[in-house]
């Protein structure tokens, strides 16, 4: 009888034992995934602002790329326009008192200054033209104008044909109507583009604009288009080069010159995933720096073409 109960009490305490393992296993296992859990949390939170700021620069810095590339084709376009429509429609691009300015072939359908609508095309070959500001140019610019360009309400519209700006193609259409003369007295012209950028790696980025370009100085040459300054102020919306939407506010006015080839100085605010960056171009010098903002935290950015 005592062996018995002896043999009852080992088995009694054995299994309470077991139920301990047990119970504190169960313990340690809630403990260690939810410790997983929390690190893999942290974790995750934190690649994920990590990854939204990247993409968030990648926005601004596409954005910017794609600005400046659909900016140079308005940019040519002015410049060769307007220097052949001081010529009469000639074709030459001579200035009074200069030389004929050596460059892209242009054709233009009616060489008169009566007769519109006219077609120019801008054709700087397949091989690659370097232009004045050192872009590399390849294909052609197709530009129609509805009337005389000093004329308010003229129109003239921009269409590339395998265009390339260092190796990027930039497709699209652009209609740019003219206002007339502003409160400042100033030429202004209303830029609507619908843009598509190829970049040298493949990737794609697709925007679409409303702007105002303002020529805010001649800097003393009427008669030479090719060192004008304008300011430029609207709004874009696009895609960028990862297939996020975004848009972009004009918040302080881009300041260009027609021989240089990024933007001088403004700010936009790019907003994408219901977060916002600031790209400031600077203080007006001739660079290629700019720097963006994030969560109050600025960093410099190099501009590209």
């Amino acid at each position: 009888m005592s062996n018995t109960r002896n043999i009852i009490k080992r088995i009694s305490i054995n299994l309470k034992f077991k139920r301990m393992k047990t119970k504190n296993l169960g313990i340690m296992l809630v403990v260690a995934v939810g410790l997983l859990s929390i690190g893999t949390a942290c974790t995750t939170t934190g690649d994920n602002i990590v990854a939204t700021d990247a993409a968030l620069t990648t926005t601004s810095t596409d954005e910017a790329q794609a600005s400046s590339l659909s900016d140079a084709v308005i940019t040519l376009s002015d410049a060769y326009v307007n220097t052949i429509a001081n010529n009469g429609y000639s074709g030459a691009l001579a200035v009074k008192g200069t030389e004929e300015v050596t460059g892209p072939t242009i054709t233009v359908d009616k060489k008169d200054s009566v007769n519109f609508p006219k077609t120019i095309t801008i054709d700087f070959g397949t091989s690659g033209y370097i232009d004045n500001q050192g872009d590399t140019l390849k294909g052609q610019i197709i530009i129609t104008i509805s009337n005389k360009l000093w004329k308010s309400g003229a129109v003239k519209t921009i269409k590339t044909v395998n265009f390339y700006v260092n190796g990027n193609n930039v497709i699209g259409i652009k209609t740019i109507t003219n206002n007339g003369l502003n409160a400042a007295k100033n030429p202004s012209m209303t830029v609507v583009t619908s843009d598509t950028i190829i970049r040298v790696d493949k990737s794609t980025i697709i925007r679409n604009s409303t702007r105002t370009r303002e020529r805010i100085s001649d800097n003393g040459t009427p008669k030479l288009f090719f060192d004008d300054e304008f300011s430029i102020t609207g709004s874009v919306s696009g895609i960028n080069a990862k297939n996020i939407a975004y848009t972009v506010e004009i918040t302080n006015p881009l300041i260009i010159y027609n021989d240089f080839p990024f933007f001088v100085k403004g700010t936009v605010t790019t907003t994408t995933e219901k977060r916002t960056s600031v790209l400031d171009y600077g203080d007006g010098s001739r660079d290629r720096k700019a720097t963006i903002t994030i969560n109050g935290v600025t960093k410099d950015i190099i501009l590209r073409h």
